[in-house]
């Protein structure tokens, strides 16, 4: 069956994404990224001008921009812009977060941490392991990551009394590694995958005999 034009960009950038994570950006090159998207390495010089152009699309795409219908190929971004436009997203979780705080529910509060991870646990992962990549975005992450951990601690000290702010941390933490590590940078992605759904069911009834 023949892929569309969007079906392939779709599949570069995923296939991108696992190997900016593992080997890493500076040493991955096209041709790897075509043959683990499995496509013609004229394909991706017909998509994306250059690497730089794709890992910016990436970027782009994770925050909800679609990159589909516009002029191929496509080329780097401005990065005064793609700052800005990671920091409206960075905001927008955080108001999303500090709703389910508000609403005092520990299942809200799991079911946002679950989401968020899944849904942006492969660019997180991308910063984590490429911290020189954008500096700038690097730091609004780690910025992120930090409120994140104070946050939850905060919540839970408000469930528990003996809870303190590394709670967060460690619920954070492990949340995120099953989301996001495991899924896409261990030794056992595919039995991560299939484990998630049970694993989740578990963290939450852990959780809720701690808090």
């Amino acid at each position: 069956m023949t892929m569309t034009d969007d079906e392939k960009i779709t599949k570069i950038l995923a296939a991108a994404s696992d190997l900016f994570i593992q080997p890493g950006y500076q040493v991955t090159q096209m041709q790897t990224i075509a043959r683990h998207a499995h496509l013609a390495v004229g394909s991706l010089y017909r998509f994306f001008s250059s690497k730089a152009a794709l890992r910016d699309q990436l970027f782009l795409t994770t925050l909800g921009v679609s990159v589909t219908g516009t002029t191929l190929p496509l080329t780097t971004v401005d990065q005064t812009q793609l700052l800005a436009q990671t920091q409206t997203a960075y905001d927008q979780w955080q108001e999303q977060f500090q709703s389910c705080q508000r609403a005092d529910d520990l299942d809200d509060l799991l079911t946002n941490l679950v989401t968020t991870f899944q849904r942006y646990g492969r660019y997180f992962l991308i910063l984590e392991h490429n911290p020189t990549l954008n500096p700038a975005l690097t730091a609004l992450y780690r910025d992120y990551r930090q409120r994140l951990y104070q946050q939850v601690g905060e919540f839970l000290m408000r469930q528990r009394r003996t809870a303190t702010e590394a709670d967060g941390m460690i619920v954070v933490d492990l949340i995120f590694w099953w989301c996001a590590h495991k899924q896409y940078d261990s030794f056992e992605k595919p039995v991560g995958r299939q484990a998630l759904p049970a694993v989740l069911i578990q963290l939450r009834t852990m959780l809720h005999r701690s808090y």
